[in-house]
């Protein structure tokens, strides 16, 4: 981590110290009660991504028999920023409200873009971080408790309104909010990345995740998304099921995904790569998905061939013996690493209003 980073890990870390304090104090003017939960809610609420709303169409043309390791294809791609968001929700407190158990929840949400330069990485501008207070507004009979968290800058106060007067839901609804914040939060960043850097289509960013729910106007033919997550629940995902005999280094067809709730075009293309052998191994061992946008089929397959080899080149260990520490696996936990060591831990929080 250079100097510029560990100013902005302990700048946030003093900004976030006086959060639980607040949120403990707001519980108290709503005559509420400290009650954590175990785990973070998205861990325990599998709220779908939104998969769902999409459908895998096949292409005509089967997969290339290219080995990439062997036979890499010629381009001009360089892997070299990186971008993860992070998303944790915590049950803190509820409070009743004629006889309806209402919970309140402290969610921190956030996005980070890495720059790779040879080995060293760094952060590029700055990470978007943001502490978040979730609870309906609606159950709040005095509103003027709220001003308190409503008039502080360093934490957000967000209506997790629910379309159903039960606890779980919810639950359930404050987990959603905080998705549709991280997606606001990692959208910002990827515009301003988008209108520097990213002007050069040689240099790529990989972004870790699902990038399906984005309009295509906001990314560019030099982004990608990867993720090693096989079986989701999009329609038509019986396709998946022939993609799990990929040979190791190769890639399996290029499939074109359809957004069904969208009545304009927002194509996408998503294939996997075999990014390592699996003698021994699961059969979803070493796939890797890959999502890109594309001007047509023929551009994608070609463009599919040039970002497979790209990825493949990628796999090679950069510890030893850590045979499974890919080049391309670290840059993602490094993301993941900087923004968690900029807030406070699930432990902290669970353990502070545990004791209150």
């Amino acid at each position: 981590m250079d100097e510029e980073g560990r100013s902005q890990v302990i700048a946030q870390i003093e900004e976030s110290r006086g959060h639980l304090h607040r949120i403990h104090r707001l519980l108290a003017d709503l005559k509420g009660r400290n009650s954590p939960a175990e785990s973070i809610e998205e861990d325990l609420f599998r709220v779908r991504e939104g998969y769902h709303n999409f459908r895998l169409d096949s292409f005509s043309q089967p997969a290339p028999e290219i080995n990439f390791q062997k036979n890499p294809v010629s381009h001009s791609l360089n892997l070299r920023f990186f971008s993860r968001t992070l998303q944790r929700t915590q049950l803190v407190g509820h409070f009743l409200v004629k006889g309806q158990e209402v919970p309140v929840h402290y969610s921190i949400t956030g996005a980070i873009v890495l720059m790779r330069q040879n080995r060293s990485f760094k952060v590029w501008g700055s990470p978007a971080l943001r502490y978040n207070v979730l609870l309906p507004f609606r159950y709040v009979e005095d509103r003027s408790v709220l001003d308190s968290i409503r008039n502080d800058s360093l934490i957000h106060l967000v209506d997790s309104e629910a379309d159903r007067d039960e606890y779980t839901q919810m639950r359930i609804s404050a987990v959603r909010k905080a998705h549709e914040i991280t997606r606001q939060l990692r959208g910002g960043l990827f515009s301003q990345w988008k209108e520097k850097e990213g002007k050069d289509l040689s240099q790529v960013m990989v972004a870790d995740g699902m990038i399906e729910d984005l309009p295509n106007s906001d990314l560019t033919d030099n982004f990608i998304a990867t993720s090693r997550t096989v079986y989701v629940p999009w329609q038509n995902s019986e396709l998946v099921e022939s993609q799990l005999t990929i040979p190791a280094y190769r890639r399996g067809e290029v499939m074109k995904v359809t957004d069904t709730t969208e009545s304009g075009p927002n194509n996408k293309y998503t294939w996997f790569t075999r990014m390592r052998m699996k003698s021994q191994s699961g059969p979803e061992f070493g796939l890797l998905r890959t999502t890109i946008i594309a001007d047509s089929d023929q551009d994608a397959l070609e463009r599919a061939n040039a970002f497979s080899s790209c990825l493949v080149a990628e796999r090679l260990p950069v510890t030893y013996p850590a045979d499974n520490w890919d080049k391309l696996i670290f840059p993602h936990k490094l993301c993941n690493d900087f923004l968690e060591s900029m807030i406070p831990t699930q432990t902290t929080v669970k353990s502070y209003f545990a004791r209150m």
